[in-house]
């Protein structure tokens, strides 16, 4: 048998191939490191100015929140300061720094200029409109870049937001009007509304149903009413000053109105069908066919307390034809479940334009004058010649801009033209 001797010449090339790939190896380790190093101290900016954005806003919105147009700048300067500075960051392990300097400066427009406080004289306040915070956090060590070069030992991060101020609007409006009262005799928090329209069309109550101007410019029809009481309502408010257009009495709306109290009539379906409206949070009417209020209408009940204290938390259920005195005529007027309501919506508390009904005796249409809120305090019956021959009560809870006004006191911020609720902090950038 042949034997093939390999010549030694061969092992000092392997062994020089080897060296070779240790050092490709240690080579891409030395890339792979300083790639997941770079990876964690971005990360960590990230994570830093996420932190110091969080800051910013908070900051901002306190300070736009006191934007009053009526105190000195210092006291939106030092709410911005305050809130700001609760925040944390650099991975939640110190607090936010910020200064009477430059961290919260002022303009009377978007665009600016900003300008600290001490900038403005006294006779600017009233037309300070934006406010600014700007936060940093400099000598940011980072992890692993430093080992790359000694010039990205630190970093800075920095976050800025601008906060300013627009009504608010909390619920959508009805497609009904209220009467402007007349400036001797206006009305008061707690009275009851009466609606009636005669058999000539003419009001004698203080309120009717109006038809709002579609995108396209066209007026509403009685459908499309209807579906404004089935749905939130109408969100998409016209300014004071715009017209509606003032309605008839429409029999056929109240199965539609009778959704928002849980009781459903054809062709409105009751839950889980996810056609139908959702009802408000109670069902419960209140009627002056009703004891207490048997007898003559009484026109100051204020029943708001107990609709908001007891009836609502409750979720107590509409109490049927014979409690309410009212002749619904439903197939489900009796009392519904109360597991209706425990999902239910704010839907009997909105606003609804004030206009002049007076120009109603030479047209269709109404201006807007203002405002208000108003409770729907029972559902409507089915036949006008029933306990309320046709009468429907709204409970009169105030001008929507007042702040005390159920229908703007949670503050959500709403158009910046439409005028309806006090004005409230929000973020423009």
């Amino acid at each position: 048998m042949r034997h093939v001797r390999q010549s030694g010449a061969h092992g000092p090339a392997r062994r020089r191939e080897r060296g070779v790939v240790a050092i490709i190896v240690a080579l891409t380790l030395a890339v792979l490191i300083g790639f997941a190093g770079l990876a964690l101290d971005l990360g960590k900016l990230y994570t830093a100015k996420s932190e110091l954005s969080n800051a910013a806003d908070a900051c901002a919105l306190a300070a736009a929140r006191d934007l009053t147009k009526a105190v000195s700048l210092a006291t939106p300067e030092a709410a911005g300061i305050s809130v700001g500075g609760k925040n944390r960051v650099l991975l939640q392990s110190e607090n936010v720094v910020l200064t009477t300097n430059s961290n919260v400066t002022f303009s009377k427009q978007f665009t600016g200029p900003y300008l600290t406080k001490d900038q403005f004289s006294a006779a600017d306040v009233p037309s300070i409109g934006f406010v600014r915070c700007t936060v940093n956090r400099a000598n940011i060590s980072n992890w692993f870049m430093q080992v790359i070069s000694a010039t990205l030992g630190t970093s800075a991060v920095a976050a800025t937001a601008v906060a300013s101020t627009t009504q608010s609007q909390t619920t959508c409006a009805l497609p009904v009007s209220v009467c402007q009262p007349p400036a001797a005799s206006p009305y008061t928090v707690g009275q009851w509304l009466a609606s009636k329209v005669g058999s000539n069309n003419q009001l004698t109550g203080n309120f009717m149903w109006v038809k709002y101007y579609n995108p396209d410019g066209s007026l509403m029809t009685v459908p499309e009413i209807k579906a404004l009481l089935t749905s939130a309502g109408q969100c998409s408010l016209p300014t004071v000053g715009s017209k509606v257009g003032a309605t008839g009495n429409i029999q056929s709306m109240d199965g539609a109105w009778n959704t928002r109290f849980g009781i459903y009539q054809n062709p409105y379906n009751a839950p889980p069908d996810p056609s139908a409206a959702v009802p408000d949070f109670t069902g419960y009417a209140y009627s002056p066919a009703a004891a207490p209020y048997k007898g003559a209408p009484q026109l100051q009940k204020n029943v708001f307390p107990d609709f908001r204290d007891n009836r609502r938390p409750g979720h107590t259920p509409y109490q049927g034809d014979t409690a309410s005195g009212l002749s619904v005529q439903g197939s489900n007027s009796g009392p519904q479940p109360t597991s209706y309501y425990t999902n239910g919506a704010d839907r009997r508390l909105a606003l609804v334009p004030v206009v002049d009904c007076g120009a109603l005796t030479s047209s269709q249409k109404s201006t807007i004058q203002s405002w208000a809120c108003v409770l729907m305090l029972h559902p409507m019956e089915k036949n006008i010649n029933q306990a309320l021959n046709g009468t429907i009560y709204l409970e009169y809870r105030g001008d929507a801009s007042d702040p005390t006004s159920p229908c703007a006191s949670q503050g959500i911020p709403g158009s910046t033209t439409a005028g309806i609720g006090p004005m409230v902090p929000v973020l423009v950038q």
